[in-house]
């Protein structure tokens, strides 16, 4: 399995130095959606309404995916 990495930018910038083992780029789609999901829905991290963005990266850096929020 590949490792898989969260970073996401809310007006700071937190590095996912950890990262995620997921088998499939399908995993890894629903993993990000739903640890966003429970980002913004829990505590601090509760969403605003400012834009927010979780960029999901490969281990050798290349980005595989974007979640991203924002008040319209």
């Amino acid at each position: 399995m590949a490792r898989y990495f969260f970073h996401v930018a809310d007006g700071e910038i937190t590095i996912d130095d950890v990262g995620t083992e997921l088998p499939d780029m399908d995993r890894v789609r629903s993993e990000s959606v739903r640890t966003a999901g429970q980002m913004l829905s829990d505590g601090d991290q509760s969403w605003q309404g400012k834009a927010w963005r979780m960029v999901v990266a490969d281990e050798t850096g290349t980005m595989c995916g974007v979640e991203e929020r924002s008040h319209v």
